[in-house]
């Protein structure tokens, strides 16, 4: 892992081969596509223009994996990946010891026709000293030239500016790979997804890791049901944040970092999960 770590703190990504079995990934694909069906139609809306990163309109998407199984919990702990994270999302802070947590949780599969994405970044904030996020995009399905592959600018993450728009960069790189694998990058980097012109499956799994006092995409206090609350392990609450949400008044505690997690409010999904076993 050594090496795998220390590529990605000189070029802002590595690609860990061979994490995942092909019959895994085959059960991670059927559980998206029985989410994907049983949810998509109930999504809010987005509010987007199309051509925005926000359009969804050619892709699938699933939100909030934790909640609809505890499989996942297989990727979302990866020993191989935690490794990377140890070092990456806890350099600079104090004693080298502060927290991070998974703070986002997606999955992507863009369809034929789809143009690819923008160039940009999901830090929020450019050329910042340390690494203030992660992300870790399971490929399970290979991704190819033509289906979509992430583009990546190598060394971006410490620019100080943003991609521009609808430009590509000339050192941007493609990056390929059998399914079974992670990519992992410094979500400084610029990056987007590629075009698809094929009618192939291009599932991939995207994790953000980010450095404990930045915001998550869902609150997952409101939205984890209590029969997965109650299956996870301390490790596993302390992973999606459940001791970081905080206080809600002076009288309740002072530290914004709980010593243990709480316990989140009450929460169904709206519609019954496909099957008694992905509980």
């Amino acid at each position: 892992m050594k090496t795998y770590i220390e590529h990605f703190l000189t070029h802002g990504y590595v690609l860990l081969p061979d994490l995942l079995t092909t019959q895994d990934c085959q059960h991670f694909r059927t559980l998206l596509e029985e989410d994907y069906k049983q949810y998509a139609a109930r999504y809010a809306n987005a509010s987007s223009t199309i051509g925005t990163l926000s359009d969804k309109s050619t892709e699938k998407v699933v939100f909030n994996l934790h909640n609809k199984s505890m499989d996942w919990f297989k990727l979302f702990e990866h020993p191989n990946v935690i490794d990377l994270l140890d070092v990456a999302l806890k350099q600079g802070s104090y004693n080298d010891l502060e927290p991070y947590y998974l703070n986002n949780i997606s999955a992507r599969c863009p369809l034929n026709g789809n143009q690819g994405q923008q160039l940009h970044i999901d830090s929020g904030l450019p050329g910042v000293n340390y690494c203030l996020k992660v992300n870790v995009v399971w490929l399970l399905d290979d991704f190819t030239a033509s289906n979509g592959a992430t583009r990546l600018v190598p060394g971006s993450q410490n620019w100080t500016e943003y991609p521009e728009n609808g430009k590509q960069h000339p050192a941007e790189i493609l990056i390929t790979g059998k399914q079974g694998g992670a990519l992992i990058f410094n979500a400084n980097l610029w990056h987007g997804g590629g075009p698809n012109v094929t009618d192939s499956s291009r599932w991939a799994l995207l994790l953000g890791y980010a450095r404990w006092f930045i915001k998550p995409s869902f609150d997952f206090m409101k939205n984890t049901p209590e029969y997965i609350y109650a299956q996870m392990s301390h490790n596993q609450k302390q992973l999606l944040g459940f001791h970081l949400a905080p206080p809600k008044d002076e009288f309740t505690r002072m530290r914004r970092i709980n010593k243990v997690p709480e316990e989140p409010a009450p929460y169904e999904l709206p519609l019954t999960p496909c099957s008694a076993h992905r509980k």
